[in-house]
């Protein structure tokens, strides 16, 4: 066992903002785009760096509560989060007993497959139920940690956004970096950035083009982060918001998109941004929206401009634009695509033999997450989640009614659309949702959601008992 590099670099921020709540979180969030690193190796296995922060986050909110300490809007932000915790519950009882009761029935696809000869193996009880589910309690507990945290009043959300966005200056920056020592060899930290021995990291090439994963573990995962980045920055831009200035950081995640090659990510933003940006636009300040496209328009002829030189010296780069360019245009004609879309189809296979249970959670490793959630954690996965997205829709609607002038809106809604973005991603080529900011946004969401629901209502009770007593004395 030993420390990392990036893990004494964040041990010492966590323990001094042990006692300091909102620190962690930023400091979490900010951690969470090395997906790649570890804090801690420990033989095969690194200890995620967010975690760090995460599990002392964790620890503080137990510790108030030993303590007697309660937050405000603790029963509603529970009831909205019950799918997850439900979720959550199904997939302890899953693992403890489907991979037994279906054992050697059915064929899956383990997460951690045979290197030199990859292929189905017999359903059986395996390391990889073990550390999924513990990945999955972990990622739950943050969530609901967050969301009684943020329901505290005087947080300063824009904080919490910031560090968000000063955390996708960070993964744009290191892709950049990484692409600039793909092309012209400027030296890259690898050993820093992949140092979770979990973690099998490759080089990978497009037609003679680098993949860029930046500090994530391949280009998918680079993708999913700056997909969730890009629906942020977006929404926060159309809405006026000039926090860490949203709309410089929506070109450059775009150019990171671009430079990563992934399929996922770059339809993600294909499709997914031009109806943000309509949605947006509904309700948005019309100078927001302007300064939006003369922001997108200066960045993208400024980078025009700095691209002409290279071009002009070096035209071959053009060449392999193209031929990144076809690959993915035809990318359902490639053997990746075929062998991804093969694992998809027997995932869905195991839905019958298995009376609609699942094999239990981490015991089938799919290419997208329908599939993954159907063969882990069988049709209630599903239910689970669409429970899920409903009940968090329904709140968050509901507080933006309430309280459209709130501190806290600017929060709720800049990461509601971060969690469309890397939903949308993970819906065409993720097994699992693993990120651990993603759980992190999604409890800022129902915690501070909860929190305007419950200060409008306040006010209202307030006022209305004001006109009750006025009436009386009124009449007296």
């Amino acid at each position: 066992m030993h420390l990392t590099v990036l893990g004494i670099v964040i041990l010492p921020f966590s323990l001094v903002w042990a006692f300091q709540p909102l620190r962690l979180v930023q400091l979490a969030l900010v951690a969470a785009v090395f997906e790649a690193g570890a804090a801690v190796a420990i033989g095969g296995f690194g200890l995620p760096l967010a975690m760090v922060p995460g599990l002392l986050f964790i620890g503080y909110v137990v510790l108030q509560y030993a303590m007697g300490m309660r937050y405000a809007a603790e029963g509603r932000t529970l009831l909205t989060l019950m799918p997850l915790l439900a979720l959550l519950l199904y997939a302890l009882l899953s693992v403890v007993l489907l991979p037994n009761l279906f054992a050697g029935r059915i064929m899956v696809w383990p997460q951690k497959a045979d290197l030199i000869d990859p292929s189905f193996v017999p359903l059986t009880f395996t390391a990889g139920n073990v550390t999924q589910t513990l990945y999955l309690a972990m990622n739950v507990t943050i969530a609901v940690v967050t969301a009684l945290f943020l329901t505290r009043a005087r947080i300063p959300y824009y904080t919490i956004i910031g560090a968000y966005l000063t955390a996708g200056y960070v993964a744009v920056g290191i892709a950049f970096w990484q692409f600039a020592s793909r092309v012209v060899g400027v030296p890259f930290p690898d050993t820093v950035f992949f140092s979770n021995p979990g973690w099998a990291i490759v080089d990978q090439q497009m037609d003679g083009v680098p993949r860029i994963q930046g500090s994530f573990s391949e280009p998918a995962g680079l993708a999913f982060y700056l997909a969730g980045l890009c629906f942020c920055c977006l929404w926060l831009t159309a809405r006026g918001c000039r926090v860490m200035n949203p709309s410089l950081l929506l070109t450059l995640a775009i150019m990171a998109m671009l430079i990563s090659t992934s399929t996922t990510g770059i339809a993600t933003v294909a499709v997914g941004l031009p109806i943000v940006l309509l949605l947006a636009g509904l309700g948005a300040d019309t100078r927001a929206v302007g300064h939006l496209a003369k922001t997108v328009s200066i960045l993208a002829l400024s980078a025009t401009i700095a691209l002409a030189p290279v071009l002009i010296l070096k035209p071959s780069i053009l060449n392999s634009v193209n031929d990144v360019v076809t690959s993915t245009l035809t990318k359902r004609d490639s053997d990746s695509y075929a062998a991804r879309t093969g694992l998809d189809v027997a995932a869905l296979g195991t839905v019958g033999p298995t009376y609609g249970l699942g094999v239990g959670w981490g015991s089938f490793r799919t290419s997208s997450l329908i599939p993954g959630l159907l063969a882990n954690a069988g049709v209630f996965g599903i239910v689970a989640v669409l429970w899920l997205l409903a009940s968090v829709g329904r709140l968050v609607s509901k507080a933006g009614k309430l309280a459209p002038k709130h501190g806290a809106r600017i929060l709720v809604e800049g990461f509601a659309a971060a969690l469309c973005g890397q939903l949308c991603a993970a819906l065409m080529s993720a097994p699992t949702i693993g990120s651990l900011a993603f759980y992190l946004q999604l409890g800022c969401v129902v915690g501070a959601a909860a929190r305007m629901c419950m200060e409008a209502q306040s006010t209202t009770s307030s006022r209305r008992k004001m006109v009750v007593a006025e009436k009386g004395i009124a009449a007296a």
